[in-house]
């Protein structure tokens, strides 16, 4: 059978989805053989509450609750936040519905993605701005405005990155577990869930512990701390039962905030992007010209 014209999906390396499950192809197309998503666990525990002033509450799986601090390697940095959005599930619908006037692109592992932000060769570790990236969307600046009145933690957040994934359970999506570049990315990670709920797995390589924390529809997580540099963290196909669509912020590090490209792109995110057929409408005198506006 001649897999070259068949191949459907974006995944390279060690990534999966269900476009790509069949051995042959992925032989076919050098990828490697499939993992199991989630390595073997000694502990695994349910988180049960996480705020800044009362830290992580764990479950574990006798039923004894223990603090994220008890653990070997402390589970700490996390914070929970439900109904996040200020105008519900209207604002909801809103957002989803803006989302689509601007293009998805192909990602890894059945997802797609909007990439409003710079762009990385995580390799050589560089950073460039693309043209073709001129602010947020505005209800993304809403939205972050109305998470940082929410907790003293993003009072100094200034976000750089808004990243639209849409997770497709068609395609069996998911996100393998990882630790989001420290080179590039600062303390704080930022993400809003909608369309769907599903749950985050945190996992400790050194101790073998997981913990599984609930994602509940129009709920915000915030990962700093210890749980952003210790954990790994990521999303299981299992937990995808419906389309999920995830809004997530970052920052960048001090060293890349201070640089001459850093201070560019964190003025650049300060803008408003217009979507591409708006954009094309403006003209060249038009104070929108150039597929964006001024916050």
């Amino acid at each position: 059978l001649d897999w070259t014209a068949m191949k459907q999906c974006s995944c390279v390396g060690i990534r999966s989805c269900a476009l790509c499950s069949d051995p042959s192809l992925r032989e076919a197309f050098g990828l490697h053989p499939i993992r199991s998503e989630l390595p073997h666990c000694a502990a695994c525990y349910d988180l049960i509450d996480a705020s800044v002033d009362g830290g992580c509450q764990l479950r574990a799986e006798d039923g004894q609750i223990i603090s994220g601090t008890d653990l070997p390697v402390a589970f700490e940095g996390l914070e929970l936040f439900e109904e996040v959005l200020p105008g519900g599930e209207e604002m909801e619908r809103q957002i989803l519905e803006t989302l689509q006037s601007w293009p998805w692109q192909p990602s890894q592992s059945g997802r797609w993605k909007q990439d409003f932000g710079p762009k990385a060769n995580f390799k050589k570790q560089q950073v460039k701005l693309p043209d073709t990236w001129q602010g947020f969307p505005s209800w993304s600046h809403e939205l972050l405005q109305a998470m940082q009145e929410k907790t003293t933690t993003l009072e100094t957040f200034d976000a750089v990155e808004c990243l639209s994934l849409w997770y497709d359970a068609e395609r069996g999506a998911s996100h393998a577990l990882h630790v989001d570049d420290l080179w590039l990315w600062g303390e704080r990670i930022l993400g809003i869930s909608l369309q769907s709920p599903s749950v985050f797995t945190f996992f400790e390589p050194t101790n073998e512990i997981c913990v599984r924390v609930t994602l509940p529809r129009r709920s915000a997580y915030l990962i700093n701390g210890r749980v952003r540099v210790d954990w790994q963290h990521g999303i299981l196909a299992e937990d995808i039962s419906g389309p999920r669509v995830a809004i997530t912020y970052r920052e960048l590090t001090p060293e890349i905030a201070t640089s001459e490209v850093g201070r560019m792109a964190l003025d650049r995110a300060r803008l408003v992007a217009l979507p591409p057929e708006m954009s094309e409408k403006c003209s060249e005198g038009d104070a929108t010209a150039g597929g964006y506006r001024t916050a």
